[in-house]
């Protein structure tokens, strides 16, 4: 499966290498998903990252955030298993930064993500 590159910014990209693979295929899904907004795909609104709800959200604790983005990350296409895992939550500016490595069919990627602001 080989799905469109996505520039720095989130944008498909239409120049240059336009389509990724293997590893940094899974990688790109990974974050895609995560960065999804739970209700915000038309076509599948009980689809996404439930980031208000069980991440960010009033009250919540740090390990109800990181089993949230675990089962999301462990459950994206590719993901054969995470063999690494930390979350460092930012009182100040309430947000989120993960870092995780994942077995894929391909091997091992490491990913890197910002709560979306």
């Amino acid at each position: 499966m080989t799905v469109r590159k996505l520039d720095a910014d989130g944008d498909i990209a239409t120049s240059g290498q336009q389509f990724v693979s293997n590893k940094e295929e899974v990688a790109q899904t990974i974050k895609t998903r995560l960065m999804l907004f739970l209700g915000e795909y038309f076509r599948d609104t009980s689809d996404g990252t439930d980031w208000f709800g069980k991440i960010l959200g009033k009250g919540r604790g740090l390990q109800t955030a990181e089993a949230a983005i675990r089962r999301r990350i462990a459950q994206s296409p590719g993901v054969l298993t995470i063999n690494q895992f930390s979350a460092d939550f930012d009182l100040t500016t309430r947000s989120l930064s993960v870092t995780c490595g994942v077995v894929t069919p391909y091997g091992q990627t490491n990913i890197n993500i910002e709560s979306p602001s």
